[in-house]
């Protein structure tokens, strides 16, 4: 009894002592700090919120396609989502059209995980047993690639946005409706009356918790994508194709890096090739229950963005192709995919008196100046074939993200692998294979030459980001091609293997980039909590957002700014008017044709301030891609001397000739400024 007694005792000293050393050493050395610990949890909250959408558009898409059958757990789990999400964007468009309160949409949140829990249940139990085949060591490799650079994108959606069209209009057009309380006619800005399927998945989570979500959420739809191609590959090729396919769309640089911003072009290509999987379904299947989920999904592509038009087009030529004139499965198609875009449109049409604002039949703001300004038709490359044939090459070797010229950096897989087609064409297994390369190489030049069009009308339009929804069709084409590369090997030489070997080696250098890039982002410092939100804002946003804290800090809270040359206003505490398509001084210039006339509307109008990008005119001065005459340039000058106080920045705005074109004194030193306008009532 007594050695019981004392080996109790000793136990219970020396744990004793052990929490006693543990904790005294802790309280002070502490591991982590409170900042730490919030910034921590501020990223799981973008996690949890975003994660919680897309489940609910799981789960809500389950329920509402019960009657199809799918042959593979991923494809099921992939048009749920699609469907799902498509329509849950519909739910909160019609409820912020009435409404838009934090807490009644967290109210609704729980509430429509309460009614679905069934389905969100079976969809975690669904996602739990897919199992992605991984063959050999070649797979093994890109899955490890895939799996790299997904981590560093992912880690990359929780940073404080910066990207441009994020700022411009997807999140101030979010906080805009949030602070009205309701989706309610839009200012003068274009881009608001685009359609809006993504942007209302951005306003519910944005609501929820913030605008990092919403980059999560843009996140998510790569991952969809992702799962998309590989079923299938998986269901109409192979394994390794499906793999291959995977690693070339994240073997894209621009792409992840859009993936990564509060952006719609990978909700865009997620909808387009979704809508193509669907139709080839249905093609198999000859049911009009699929060619109306292949005309839903269609009708949600287009209700991202008017440039996935061809995106039905394409499908219907497709349906004409394989199945003549039949009228059925066109009505089918047709029918649900102008019902799901249909509010979009007719929300345009209302807002601002046209379904396409501003196209084709212009609209509020709209006019003669601002449609020639905005179409640019004429400045792309039609009057220079050569270059217009030369597009892929140019895309991939002569372009880089941020610069000029294509604006993004694709790497040169898919240049590398593409061509092959033409030499494994004929190397079919099935009569089905056959027909699936067929559809494939037809919705993919389709969507080329609709680009292809645009490139040659606009300069503004000489954007591959705007190819994007052909990307995961090019990669399977290009993963196909590499599989089949085997046909012919030589007993001296594997072309095969060979070709592998570049794909694995590119593979290794972009991860490299990824590597080196995440490294001098600094992102696991934010997330850490050593940097604030505001530092690394003032580290990536430079002048505009320092600019924007002296507005934010020193106008008056009545105060109304009028933005020239900068259309970002997202971080703007104070009403604001950005120059959205950067004509805002062309334009008054244009309707009013002198300085003081100008002067006395503005002040009509309310505006108190202007804030002036000196670096965004200087750069436009330089490289003349808009067409500021020199009488818009006098009139600036003559209206900023006469009816303008400069309260921040230190240069007065003085035109200067650098390089034999006009230029902006000190642009680069001072690249903003903010003035008062003069004479304001008081």
């Amino acid at each position: 009894m007594m050695r019981s007694l004392i080996r109790f005792g000793v136990i219970l000293g020396v744990v004793a002592w052990i929490f006693a050393v543990t904790l005294g050493y802790y309280v002070v050395h502490k591991p982590f700090s409170v900042q730490n610990a919030l910034a921590l949890l501020n990223a799981i909250g973008d996690l949890a919120v975003a994660g919680a959408l897309v489940a609910l558009g799981v789960a809500l898409g389950r329920r509402m396609l019960r009657d199809f059958q799918f042959d593979l757990p991923l494809e099921a789990l992939i048009f749920q989502a699609s469907v799902g999400m498509g329509v849950l964007a519909l739910v909160i468009f019609a409820l912020g059209l009435i409404v838009l309160n934090r807490f009644l949409f967290w109210i609704l949140l729980f509430a429509a995980a309460f009614i679905l829990r069934d389905d969100l249940r079976a969809a975690w139990r669904d996602l739990r047993a897919l199992a992605l085949p991984i063959p050999e060591r070649f797979e093994r490799a890109l899955a490890v690639f895939i799996a790299f650079a997904l981590i560093v994108g992912g880690i990359a959606a929780l940073m404080p946005p910066v990207a441009w069209d994020g700022q411009v209009h997807h999140l101030a057009q979010a906080e805009l409706q949030i602070a009205a309380g309701r989706i309610d006619a839009p200012p003068d800005i274009p881009y608001f009356n685009f359609p809006a399927l993504a942007n209302m998945l951005y306003l519910a989570v944005m609501l929820l918790k913030g605008d990092s979500a919403v980059q999560v959420t843009h996140f998510s739809f790569l991952l969809l994508l992702l799962g998309a191609v590989f079923a299938f590959a998986l269901r109409n090729f192979s394994a390794r194709v499906a793999w291959v396919a995977c690693a070339l769309l994240v073997g894209v640089p621009s792409l992840l890096l859009v993936a990564t911003w509060a952006y719609v072009d990978l909700a865009l290509t997620f909808y387009a090739f979704a809508a193509f999987y669907a139709l080839r379904l249905a093609l198999e299947r000859n049911d009009s229950r699929w060619f109306a989920l292949a005309g839903a999904c269609a009708g949600f592509a287009i209700s991202v963005k008017y440039t996935t038009a061809i995106v039905p087009v394409a499908l219907v030529l497709l349906i004409l192709v394989s199945r003549g004139f039949a009228l059925k499965p066109l009505l089918a198609f047709a029918a649900t995919g102008g019902a799901v875009a249909a509010p979009y449109y007719i929300r345009a049409w209302i807002f601002s008196g046209n379904p396409v604002y501003p196209f084709v039949f212009g609209g509020k703001y709209w006019d003669a100046f601002r449609a020639q300004w905005f179409s640019r038709f004429g400045t792309g490359l039609m009057n220079s074939p050569l270059h217009l044939i030369l597009a892929p090459w140019n895309a991939t070797i002569n372009s880089s993200e941020g610069a000029a010229g294509f604006e993004a950096t694709i790497g040169p897989l898919l240049l590398i692998l593409l061509p092959s087609l033409i030499i494994v064409r004929t190397q079919h297994a099935t009569h089905n294979t056959h027909h699936v390369l067929r559809d494939l190489l037809l919705f993919a030049l389709c969507l080329y030459l609709f680009w292809l069009f645009g490139v040659a009308g606009s300069a503004l339009l000489i954007q591959t980001r705007l190819l994007f929804p052909a990307f995961p069709v090019f990669a399977l084409l290009a993963a196909v091609a590499l599989d089949r590369l085997a046909a012919f090997d030589l007993p001296q030489f594997s072309l095969a293997r060979f070709a592998r070997l570049v794909v694995l080696s590119v593979c290794g250098l972009t991860a490299l980039s990824y590597a080196l890039g995440f490294a001098s982002d600094g992102a696991l410092g934010y997330l850490a909590g050593a940097e604030s939100r505001d530092a690394y804002l003032t580290r990536h946003l430079g002048g505009y957002y320092a600019a924007l804290k002296f507005v934010n800090a020193n106008l008056p809270k009545e105060a109304r700014v009028l933005f020239l040359w900068e259309p970002r206003s997202y971080y703007a505490d104070r009403a604001a008017q950005p120059d959205a398509i950067l004509d805002a001084w062309a334009h008054l210039h244009w309707q009013y044709d002198d300085a003081d006339s100008i002067a006395v509307v503005l002040r009509e109008r309310g505006y108190t301030h202007v804030l002036l990008s000196r670096a965004g005119l200087d750069f436009m001065l330089q490289t003349g891609n808009d067409p500021i005459s020199p009488e818009d340039i006098r009139a600036l000058e003559e209206f900023a001397s006469r009816h303008l106080h400069l309260v921040y920045g230190k240069t007065p705005l003085q035109i200067t000739i650098r390089n034999g074109k006009p230029a902006v004194l000190n642009a680069s030193e001072e690249p903003y400024a903010v003035y008062e306008i003069l004479g304001q009532s008081k």
